[in-house]
């Protein structure tokens, strides 16, 4: 539930729909002839083996099975901060306490301002599960999946296992190719990220 948010009768629908996005992370998807909005930290739709990635079509010599790239810590928030409507002081702006990732040597600090309605102890929330999205949004992952996997569209959740070890993958976006292979780019996911228990 939102209590309120404070939008310009100017702006576009899509930069008024941007703070909620950053307030409850969801992504926004085509899905036929609509627009679909879905919500993150959702529980794998599917497992696939590690053997089945990296497919190729025909006589092609198998490819490479998963890439991934990571950004540097250096790039990476230590610390969010979010400005927002209090609702517990009439509606004036008012500033969380501020998350903090204290086992890094970033030294960024990210200000977000939201004009959403909350109080301390949302603020505070919403300022931890930000900045470990940062964190667990820093990989990026790339691979391809055989055409039994048809069904998987972007925002869904797969598990990835084999090698004795297992991850999960929040996809980004698919290359549909024409002989029916995912070209899959993706995130690490962990529905944990997406809860907070702090205090405003």
């Amino acid at each position: 539930d939102v209590r309120g948010y404070k939008i310009s009768n100017i702006s576009p629908i899509r930069s008024s729909l941007e703070p909620l996005q950053a307030a409850w992370p969801f992504d926004v998807i085509p899905h036929g002839y609509k627009i679909k909005f879905v919500r993150r930290g959702k529980s794998p739709v599917a497992t696939i083996d590690v053997s089945e990635l990296g497919c190729v079509a025909g006589n092609e010599k198998p490819g490479v099975q998963i890439t991934a790239s990571r950004e540097m810590d250096s790039q990476l928030p230590r610390r969010v901060s979010i400005s927002y409507l209090d609702v517990s002081r009439e509606y004036d702006m008012n500033t969380g306490p501020g998350a903090e990732r204290l086992n890094t040597e970033a030294t960024n600090i990210e200000q977000i301002e939201l004009a959403i309605v909350m109080n301390a102890d949302e603020a505070a929330q919403k300022e931890e599960v930000i900045l470990y999205m940062r964190w667990l949004d820093r990989h990026d992952v790339s691979c391809v999946l055989p055409p039994p996997n048809l069904h998987l569209e972007a925002a869904d959740v797969i598990t990835i296992s084999g090698d004795g070890a297992t991850y999960e993958l929040r996809l980004t976006s698919i290359n549909y190719l024409p002989d029916g292979r995912l070209e899959c780019q993706a995130k690490f996911n962990s529905a944990a990220v997406y809860t907070s228990t702090a205090v405003g």
